[in-house]
């Protein structure tokens, strides 16, 4: 088995929790010029169902989580999976619904002590479209205390996104002090508040409160690379295992996440196989059945999906 193939069945077996994390747009899902449309590739959705269902039965083996900017409601509502952690808006928002029930009933909690932002957010929702004139390439996603304006629909993105910054420094001069900040982002210019922090702090914070031993972690974007960031240093204090793994998109793939990422995937789809491997070498240890070669895996079907391209 090729060496990253063999570093994630080892991790899979080590012992202890493992969390398994992934970010969605671009790495669950195929990326698309309008947020609006991105829906996950199926066989993530079986993957995680699969692994929803080991983590309901022994939540000391394995973790979940779906970590996101999009909102929870959002996301929940495209994942269709329950049994799982959704943290939304960079984990500003954490929420769940059991395994077999339906999304709507997802319970969603924001983290307290950011109500003061919520009413500049809304004004920066309602002000910028109206300044830039309402333009058909412009996204604009209101999350409560937070707002994000998408220019990935426009056909010169760059102008896009100075033109949104531009009016966004306009809003702010009409308005009273705030704690919203620009946040991380390619296609996406993300006002958050400052205190709220980001997938850095949200990685960090599952970090204590789940205690892995191991964390597989997926994502493709700048924020990914925060979260990255904090796996690779707890894995140089030996503190915890992992591996992070870079997906590429069809936008390419920031420097920054390739450089702190250990492999990286080509396609959504591939990460979908990646998830898929992990669920299967966990219910074949909750039969008690070691991996074996068969006669279909020698001919190539069922043979684990190559390995993801080692960073250079």
């Amino acid at each position: 088995m090729p060496a990253e193939a063999g570093r994630l069945a080892r991790l899979v077996a080590r012992p202890g929790r493992l969390l398994v994390i992934s970010d969605f747009d671009g790495t669950l899902a195929e990326g698309s010029r309008d947020p609006a449309a991105a829906a996950i590739v199926p066989l993530a959705r079986v993957a995680l169902r699969q692994l929803a269902g080991v983590a309901t039965e022994r939540p000391d083996r394995l973790a979940v989580a779906v970590l996101t900017g999009r909102t929870v409601a959002d996301v929940a509502a495209r994942v269709r999976v329950g049994g799982i952690r959704y943290l939304g808006d960079h984990g500003l928002q954490v929420g769940s619904y059991p395994r077999g029930g339906r999304a709507e009933r997802l319970t969603t909690a924001i983290q307290p002590g950011h109500e003061a932002s919520v009413e500049p957010a809304e004004r920066f929702a309602s002000r910028v479209p109206e300044l830039l004139g309402r333009p058909d390439w412009l996204f604009v996603e209101r999350k409560g205390p937070s707002v994000a304006f998408h220019v990935r629909q426009a056909d010169d993105r760059a102008a896009a996104r100075a033109a949104v910054e531009a009016a966004i420094d306009t809003v702010d001069r009409e308005l009273p002090g705030h704690d919203l900040a620009h946040y991380r982002g390619r296609l996406v210019v993300d006002l958050r508040p400052r205190a709220a922090g980001g997938k850095r702090e949200a990685f960090e914070r599952l970090l204590v409160d789940l205690r892995p031993s191991t964390v597989i972690a997926f994502g493709d974007d700048s924020s990914d690379a925060d979260a990255f960031a904090v796996l690779r240093a707890a894995r140089e204090a030996d503190e915890i295992d992992g591996l992070a793994i870079a997906v590429t998109g069809p936008h390419g793939m920031p420097d920054e996440v390739r450089a702190v990422a250990d492999a990286v995937l080509g396609t959504p789809f591939e990460a979908a196989r990646w998830l898929a491997s992990v669920a299967r070498a966990l219910r074949r240890e909750d039969r008690g059945v070691a991996p074996r070669r068969t006669r279909s895996s020698r001919s190539g079907a069922g043979r684990p999906p190559p390995p993801p391209r080692a960073r250079s």
